[in-house]
């Protein structure tokens, strides 16, 4: 549990900003979300972000290639850790990878598209990408990818905040909680990424309380 604490905190260094996390819900929602619920949807996307990115390194890694490519993405969304997860639907299969196919060419045109309908033209996680790469993969992203990636953060605070906010609405709620993050979560994951989200969810709003 200890390690998983540190592993978050430095997680913590590159997750969302809590400010792009609120605007993003706020929009998508409707609903008012607080801090904690706003750092706990942060740590969520985040930690299938670093799952993501460290497992795609280890591929390309094994191919002897000096960056991520898109079929590593692609190798990576296959495991059996991402594929247990309901999170992981095709679309989101699509956005994470970039490709349907696995060539450049066709990340570039998924690119293209991501722009064209609206994910990356205010999308605040580009930066994020790139920096979570190089803490958590140590291999550059080839450009493609970044913002394909960067549309993957964004549909997993979509996700998050919208499943979250039917938790909200099921217990009448009129503000997203951490509590109704924790729930997002457990419906959303599954197995070894749940547990990871969830402890990083905590360790998150530890470090934040007052006092700490």
């Amino acid at each position: 549990m200890a390690n998983s604490a540190l592993a978050s905190t430095s997680q913590a260094q590159v997750r969302p900003a809590v400010s792009q996390v609120k605007q993003v819900v706020q929009e998508r929602t409707r609903r008012r979300a607080d801090k904690a619920a706003c750092i706990a949807i942060a740590e969520a996307a985040q930690t299938l972000l670093v799952a993501l990115v460290s497992r795609a390194a280890e591929e390309a890694r094994r191919g002897g290639a000096a960056r991520i490519l898109p079929w590593h993405i692609g190798r990576a969304v296959q495991s059996a850790e991402f594929r247990s997860s309901p999170f992981f639907t095709k679309t989101t299969a699509r956005a994470a990878d970039g490709t349907s196919g696995g060539t450049a060419k066709e990340a570039r045109r998924a690119a293209r598209a991501a722009r064209l309908d609206g994910h990356v033209k205010v999308n605040p996680f580009r930066s994020l990408v790139k920096r979570t790469a190089r803490a958590h993969g140590n291999v550059a992203l080839a450009a493609p990818l970044v913002v394909a990636l960067s549309a993957f953060v964004l549909e997993a605070v979509n996700q998050v905040a919208d499943t979250a906010g039917e938790a909200a609405a099921k217990s009448d709620a009129t503000t997203i909680t951490a509590d109704h993050v924790r729930t997002a979560v457990t419906d959303l994951l599954a197995g070894d990424l749940q547990a990871r989200a969830l402890v990083a969810i905590d360790a998150a709003l530890v470090a934040e309380a007052p006092g700490e």
